[in-house]
């Protein structure tokens, strides 16, 4: 007799069921329309805020052409970070989209020789170590005008996660899941931070029959390139693209 799979194999057989289906949703894109290849997103912090870069990533994705998200989306919300003040460098590099209090600065998307100038001009974001949050939930809400009164809920992973990491974990996950219609405008987005996601608590989540209601972000563990680490879940009641 065959003996059972033990819990760890059984959780990164699901991590790398979960990391498969956004690549294929990646694959097979947003929608039919044309395909802008190799774009990019620069986003220039002067001073991190959290709650304001969530929001912020949220309301720059939505606000994007349809072109622009499709392409961007394609290229697996490709984004760098740099540290600077915005309204240093915007009488040269306008910003496509930027938050009220000027900490950050989205450039793009647009083709990496376009962005070259600015990341020629400004330093890559690190920030403190370590990663500094707010206690307990963080809640934002999504510009949009009339309030929604609909709540995503994310959790989001920072145990031994650098700040500069923290960044792209909760970039990816947040532009993605707007991308793809699970934020909308008006919407509250609330946060969770924790030292580590437990995949066992996550595991309804994750299953393929939820992918239309969910976005990871899962990356190689930073330790053991071998093994999978869940940075970050969004999980919606609203389906991909629905209302």
């Amino acid at each position: 007799m065959s003996e059972a799979p033990s819990t760890e194999q059984s959780d990164a057989e699901l991590l790398t069921a979960a990391a498969r289906t956004r690549l294929r949703a990646v694959h097979d894109g947003l929608g039919d329309g044309t395909v802008p290849w190799g774009l990019s997103v620069v986003v220039v912090v002067a001073d991190l805020d959290v709650a304001t870069f969530i929001a912020g990533v949220a309301d720059f994705a939505l606000a994007l052409p349809d072109d622009l998200r499709e392409g961007w989306y394609r290229a697996f919300t490709r984004t760098a970070f740099l540290a600077g003040h915005p309204t240093s460098v915007a009488a040269r590099h306008p910003p496509h989209h930027a938050t009220a209090d000027a900490r950050h600065a989205w450039f793009g998307p647009a083709r990496r020789g376009e962005l070259q100038p600015l990341s020629r001009l400004l330093r890559a974001f690190h920030g403190p170590a370590p990663m500094d949050v707010p206690v307990g939930p963080l809640t934002v809400t999504v510009s949009g005008g009339t309030p929604s009164g609909h709540v995503v809920d994310a959790a989001v992973a920072i145990g031994g996660v650098s700040t500069g990491e923290y960044l792209v974990h909760v970039h990816h996950l947040i532009a993605e899941a707007a991308l793809r219609g699970l934020i909308r405008p008006g919407d509250t987005i609330r946060v969770d931070h924790r030292r580590a996601l437990d995949t066992t608590e996550f595991r309804d989540i994750l299953s393929p029959a939820r992918a239309d209601r969910v976005q990871t972000r899962i990356t190689p563990c930073r330790t053991d390139p071998h093994r999978l680490r869940l940075h970050g879940v969004l999980a919606s009641n609203r389906l991909e693209g629905g209302h």
